[in-house]
């Protein structure tokens, strides 16, 4: 009797460890970190933003990957819970990123049975309205792992646009990309993104110049600038590649963007709590409801946050929804030890912490998400003011949408391996 319990035990544990591996490695899961290269990249201008489910809406780009007879068709997505955003080159939450932003980012299929809209098979058919539903033909890359800003995406590159002509009364700027270090001009880059631009300006495009705010006057040929645009899609089929919304001009005006979009980032994670995945769950024989929770740190996380997480330091840990929402109910721990991994998985910043609580809640599983905290000297808890009432679902959620899926807690219980 004890081989076949011991046998059974193996295979539960067989049946679980398989049970967060996709089918696909495309796809992407909320318990898991994906495959690195089998994300796909898409851009597009971010035309509906809900902040509080994570989820939003991209009018891709025109970039000659998907046929014109389905242009502006709007691209549903949903961040996962390790998802790394960037604005303004520094960590950015899902909520400081504005309507209209040009966001360049990395896809995964959903879920098997995702949503997903099959292109027709006839020309005549293309010819037509595209698709009543009104969903991009690429809908079912629904699974955000990063999102970044023009600023962002050519900063992490090294990279940033040299001005070499104007036109009448500066109403549109040609600019080449070039690399930051040198003024060198970028060629053959392989992200489809071309060299030289003609982007329109209009009076309401924001020049940053150090400090300060400057004007289309302040633009010269030659300079070597940062910038985002908007609408970019909408014009790809015109003389202009896209609306320039921001420049900023010189590298004093670009740090100054970093520090304050930083600040902003830290100062929310610290109120907030940063979020982390479960990657395994370890009871404390003979310590009752004691154990040892192991947990994975995202990608994009602030340096000076990771800095903080140290081992002897107390950490509280919300349980929460892969949207990142929260019960109200959290757990104190400390941290035993932090150790780094050396080629994590996309997703995964190489960090890993163990932490040991003297009473597990149910919400700590492998596979789960959590939000964490450092704890405050000779403070108990959060008081449950610091969230904003649209992060919390319990004791009554106050804003009620019938998008996204159900909560954990509220899901029927996942069928049984079959016996062996």
């Amino acid at each position: 009797m004890r081989v076949l319990s011991f046998l059974a035990a193996i295979s539960s544990l067989i049946a679980a460890a398989s049970a967060v591996e996709p089918a696909d490695p495309r796809i992407a899961l909320d318990s898991a970190f994906p495959d690195a290269k089998s994300g796909k990249p898409f851009a597009g201008e971010l035309i509906l933003v809900e902040h509080v489910t994570r989820r939003g809406i991209l009018r891709l780009d025109r970039d000659g990957t998907i046929n014109k007879y389905f242009w502006d068709l709007p691209h549903h997505f949903q961040m996962l819970p390790y998802a790394a955003i960037n604005l303004h080159g520094a960590p950015a939450s899902f909520e400081d990123l504005p309507l209209g932003t040009h966001l360049h980012g990395v896809f995964y299929l959903g879920p098997e049975g995702d949503f997903q809209v099959k292109p027709p098979e006839t020309g005549y058919d293309a010819s037509k309205m595209a698709n009543p539903d009104l969903r991009s033909i690429v809908s079912q890359y629904s699974r955000v792992l990063t999102l970044e800003d023009d600023f962002s995406y050519h900063q992490k590159r090294g990279e940033g646009w040299k001005i070499t002509a104007f036109g009448p009364d500066k109403s549109n700027v040609t600019v080449e990309r070039v690399l930051l270090a040198n003024g060198s001009a970028v060629k053959d880059a392989s992200d489809g993104i071309k060299s030289t631009q003609v982007l329109h300006l209009d009076p309401g495009t924001r020049i940053w110049k150090g400090r300060e705010i400057a004007a289309l006057e302040d633009l010269n040929v030659g300079q070597i600038v940062q910038l985002n645009l908007t609408w970019a899609m909408l014009y790809a089929s015109m003389k202009e590649d896209g609306l320039c919304r921001d420049i900023w001009i010189d590298a004093a005006s670009r740090e100054t963007a970093v520090k304050q979009q930083r600040q902003i980032y830290i100062a929310q994670q610290k109120r907030l709590g940063m979020p982390g995945l479960i990657l395994k769950t370890e009871p404390i024989p003979g310590q009752g409801s004691s154990g040892y929770i192991t947990v994975a740190l995202p990608a994009g996380i602030d340096a000076e946050l990771m800095d903080a997480i140290k081992p002897k330091t107390g950490l509280d840990l919300w349980p929460v929804e892969p949207n990142l929402r929260h019960w109200g109910s959290y757990g104190s721990g400390g941290i035993e030890e932090v150790t780094r991994i050396e080629n994590p998985p996309a997703g995964h910043s190489g960090v890993q912490i163990k932490l040991r609580f003297y009473e597990m809640l149910e919400g700590f599983r492998a596979g789960r998400t959590v939000r964490m905290m450092i704890r405050v000297p000779n403070v108990k808890g959060r008081p449950s003011e610091d969230y904003p009432r649209e992060l919390s679902l319990y004791p009554n959620d106050t804003r009620i949408f019938h998008v996204g899926p159900t909560p954990v807690a509220g899901r029927e219980k996942e069928p049984e391996a079959p016996k062996k």
